[in-house]
């Protein structure tokens, strides 16, 4: 179970339901009674006795203020813990269900995040510069974060389409850095991603399909086999990039007059 202050009144909740009763982005939802503080001694001792076989579970765990670097936390359960502002960097969350985390303002630096699922995630200036997140399940916010030099190859980023009579869940990310970073291959469908930096990123075969990339900076980058099927492009700069001939969907691309590099016109 867990309980959550909602309008000052104390609920108590089943787990699984959770996620839909707390859809709002997860910067804004009030700490629940039941967090527990941690420290990163007592979490090595959580790691060490969980039973072979077993997950270890963090759940609603309260990080803050703790070194919880150079971890290995594979396989882990993280749902709801704060983990605001702390330095994750090196740790290893390869396959760990981190719904509903709360990673605002965290240091993920080198952080391997392989094949994890984060559905409805704050992740808010967050620094993921180098970090391994491919192949995961990412409904995020992320703006302002800096995904610089991140694998993020096969990210299944899109929007949760069976959430729609409780409001569409969509990774969000306004001035997010992917600068150089990998997305091949990654799903970023009905995504806002306005103001972000893919200078030099590799978006071969990335589906961007509704997705609003506003103001978007793609100079240098491999569009190769890109899908820019109902996009947004207004503002967006196309300087200098890679496979123009192959992008897919520009004939759909909103805004598309507006933007910069792409020809039609400047």
């Amino acid at each position: 179970m867990v309980t959550v202050m909602r309008n000052s009144a104390c609920i108590t909740i089943p787990a699984y339901i959770a996620a839909f009763f707390l859809l709002v982005p997860v910067s804004w939802a009030e700490k629940p009674s039941e967090w527990t503080k941690v420290t990163r001694q007592e979490v090595l001792e959580i790691l060490e006795n969980t039973d072979e076989g077993e997950k270890p579970d963090l759940s609603t765990m309260d990080f803050r203020g703790e070194d919880m670097s150079d971890i290995d936390f594979k396989q882990a359960t993280f749902f709801y813990t704060d983990m605001r502002n702390v330095d994750l960097s090196g740790s290893d969350f390869s396959g760990s269900k981190m719904d509903l985390a709360i990673l605002d303002g965290a240091n993920l630096k080198g952080a391997r995040l392989r094949n994890a699922a984060m559905n409805n995630v704050g992740m808010d200036d967050v620094n993921l510069q180098d970090a391994d997140l491919s192949g995961t399940r990412l409904l995020a916010e992320l703006h302002r974060s800096d995904l610089s030099n991140a694998n993020l190859s096969g990210v299944d980023a899109a929007a949760n389409m069976a959430n729609q009579p409780m409001g569409m869940l969509r990774t969000q990310g306004q001035s997010t850095k992917f600068r150089n970073a990998d997305l091949s291959n990654a799903d970023f469908s009905y995504c806002v991603l306005t103001f972000a930096d893919f200078r030099g990123a590799n978006l071969e075969n990335v589906d961007f399909t509704y997705c609003d990339l506003s103001e978007a900076d793609f100079t240098g980058a491999d569009l190769t086999n890109v899908n820019l099927s109902k996009a947004t492009l207004a503002g967006a700069v196309f300087s200098n990039i890679k496979g123009r001939d192959t992008i897919t969907g520009l004939d759909t691309a909103r805004g598309i007059d507006r933007a910069k590099g792409l020809g039609y016109p400047d």
